[in-house]
């Protein structure tokens, strides 16, 4: 693996981390500070800017909730200074009542600046959860 697919995949798991955490200082770590930054939370509309998306993680973040998260399917891609990564994101709330979880696809997308990457996009749309059955029971 490539030096600059490895950076691409550390600056993705610090994202994770900071949400799985709700550590608001990492997170801002990990994006271009920018106009052109754009996030899309799972049912959300599109948030516009950093100053947006720095105050959406503050009010959706409590920091006595953490959540567990596991990323599946995950794929980089590189094109010059551009990156992005597709991935499952399987999260499970730790300390709600009852526990709460929800599996989204997401596209993360990262800007080369100064020999790091940096996020620019993080777009979740919701899988739905599909309960399985089977199918002999079906016929009785």
């Amino acid at each position: 693996m490539s030096e600059e697919f490895k950076g691409i995949l550390k600056t993705n798991n610090l994202f994770y981390k900071a949400l799985g955490t709700r550590d608001l200082d990492l997170m801002a770590k990990v994006w271009v500070h920018e106009p052109h930054a754009r996030c899309v939370h799972p049912g959300w509309t599109a948030l516009r800017g950093w100053e947006a998306i720095q105050q959406s993680w503050g009010n959706v973040f409590d920091p006595r909730d953490q959540v567990d998260i596991r990323l599946s399917n995950v794929s980089c891609e590189i094109r010059g200074d551009v990156a992005w990564v597709t991935c499952i994101q399987h999260m499970t709330y730790l300390n709600r009542h009852p526990k709460g979880a929800n599996i989204s696809l997401a596209t993360n997308i990262f800007e080369s600046r100064s020999s790091e990457w940096l996020m620019v996009v993080h777009h979740a749309s919701p899988l739905p959860i599909v309960e399985l059955t089977d199918p002999e029971k079906n016929l009785q």
